[in-house]
């Protein structure tokens, strides 16, 4: 899948993907399948970063199309490689500042023929795709949510590529370019920014999904190394300080993976932009963290170009950039705050419960990208302490305490006019990706009823009560500190190695397609030595 070119050198094989993504475009029309082109993406592109964010970034740019409404258009084109034509060095991904401009070719009204005039800046495929999805103004001087239009560009309109080289991901190849031929408007005229956000509440899972393989990749590789090295003549494994960081690790990368497929779970309702924000913010942010502390556990191997350990981390970097603004939409999340805090409706815990049991692996048409956007706005919380205390865990977590905590803090950011202050509100949005984070912790551990997975509550708890603290004394606030938890004592009759392992599948388990038969220990340590 990957080729030595003349010019660029080892690359993504783009004639290959232009060959084998019509896959991916048939999961999503005419049935809006968004988790079953994920899971077709993993078939054929397995946990390489490069080909699936490239792959990622044709798909997300053909979904444009769609969300346009121009499905005709979509279907024509489906062996065909996109690119997405949003990016310009001197604004970056401000949009409304877009340079790029597009002249009608007539006089009629409805003409749906530009010609495009303009220069894109760190646009992944660009040089290999045969159409572009261009982000571009009629009238350049204007800057409001109506000023921005998409535009179908072939390749013939472009030219003048410079390849920008990166430090992540070189297998890609980005590039800047000149824009300057005919162009077809997608949907109507001066609706890009509608278009452009319907097309992008399902691709918020689809960078998440990178991140989340990357995670699953490295983790393991990690456990299984440090159970090979030697040192003072024993495997690194058996330390218990290694061991209890292994642990830590495992548990942190198990909860961070459910979450993930509990957000796609529950993608098809009112909570797809919720998680979906989640996601493209909280979520890839805690994989780098855990990353980067996965590759300090190991040391040395994974600096080494063959480890996926060290790639991985390194890789992972990207992703909150490649996939937006995420303190945007960390500051969406604060919106939520009020309704989020209060929410009187009891929720059904044995019927999220049995999805999350038995619902997480299927995959489902839920036509995200036509989501009514009103009801996205407004999704149906429930009462978060009435549902952890329905879960019944034997730990002592006063959720009614945190979400008093909480409301306190929230009063005196108003009372302080700080819940205007966009410090204040990123903050608060990230508390409450912190909550919820917790509550999936809690679901984990009732889905699986695996006994270790309460540390993983603990965790999470401890880690939102630590930011909670932060924001209380960086602000100098009134409102009272919160304390933590202790954990369970770490107790296991298993060899380590295999105990981490199994620990960490356990909750991708619950994940696998029906038709997929879990493998074997030997099975998957023999792919990964691969």
């Amino acid at each position: 899948m990957f080729i030595t070119d003349p010019d660029f050198g080892n690359i993504v094989d783009f004639d290959h993907l232009r060959g084998s993504i019509r896959h991916l475009y048939d999961a999503l029309l005419p049935d809006f399948n968004m988790h079953k082109s994920l899971q077709v993406g993993t078939e054929l592109y397995g946990d390489e970063p490069d080909l699936m964010i490239a792959a990622g970034a044709s798909m997300l740019a053909w979904m444009t199309i769609i969300a346009a409404g121009e499905d005709e258009i979509a279907e024509e084109l489906k062996d065909s490689l996109f690119t997405l034509g949003w990016t310009e060095e001197d604004i970056g991904s401000d949009l409304l500042s877009a340079r790029t401009t597009a002249k009608p070719l007539s006089d009629d009204p409805d003409c749906a023929e530009y010609h495009i005039t303009g220069r894109k800046w760190l646009i992944n495929n660009s040089y290999h795709a045969d159409y572009h999805t261009i982000v571009a103004k009629t009238d350049p001087a204007s800057s409001g949510p109506r000023s921005l239009s998409i535009f179908l560009v072939p390749q013939s309109s472009c030219k003048n590529w410079q390849r920008l080289e990166t430090h992540v991901l070189s297998r890609m190849v980005l590039t800047s370019f000149d824009i300057d031929g005919p162009g077809r408007l997608l949907g109507k005229l001066g609706h890009g920014l509608q278009i452009l956000q319907r097309m992008a509440m399902p691709s918020k899972y689809q960078c998440a999904y990178v991140g989340i393989k990357l995670l699953n990749e490295a983790i393991p590789a990690s456990i299984d190394h440090l159970s090979k090295k030697r040192i003072f003549n024993e495997h690194p494994i058996n330390f218990s300080n290694v061991l209890r960081q292994l642990y830590n690790l495992a548990l942190q990368g198990a909860v961070l993976n459910f979450i993930y497929y509990r957000a796609l779970a529950f993608s098809a309702d009112s909570f797809l932009q919720f998680h979906g924000v989640m996601l493209k913010s909280w979520l890839l942010l805690r994989a780098n963290e855990l990353m980067g502390q996965n590759l300090l556990v190991v040391g040395s191997k994974g600096f080494l170009a063959e480890s996926v350990i060290g790639r991985n981390a390194i890789d992972s970097f990207v992703l909150p950039v490649f996939d937006g603004h995420y303190t945007i939409n960390t500051l969406m999340t604060a919106k939520h705050a009020r309704r989020y805090l209060g929410a009187s409706r009891r929720a059904d815990v044995e019927g999220r419960l049995d999805l999350l049991r038995n619902g997480l692996a299927t995959a489902r048409s839920g036509d995200q990208i036509h989501a009514n956007s009103r009801r996205l706005r407004n999704p149906d919380f429930f009462d978060y302490a009435r549902y952890i205390e329905d879960l019944a865990l034997p730990l002592p977590l006063d959720a009614k305490r945190l979400v008093g905590a909480m409301t306190q803090l929230r009063e005196e950011l108003g009372e302080r006019d700080l819940l205007t202050d966009p410090e204040h509100r990123y903050k608060l949005g990230t508390l409450l990706h912190w909550m919820e984070a917790l509550l999936a912790a809690c679901e984990l551990w009732k889905a699986t009823a695996e006994p270790h997975f309460l540390n993983a509550v603990v965790m999470q708890h401890n880690a939102f009560v630590n930011q909670f603290n932060q924001v209380i004394s960086e602000s100098a606030l009134e409102t009272g500190f919160l304390g933590h938890l202790r954990q369970e004592p770490l107790q296991i009759a298993e060899e380590p190695h295999e105990f981490l392992l199994r620990l960490y599948a356990r909750a991708q388990a619950i994940a696998q397609p029906p038709s997929v038969p879990p493998k074997s220990q030997g099975e998957a340590q023999s792919e990964r030595n691969l």
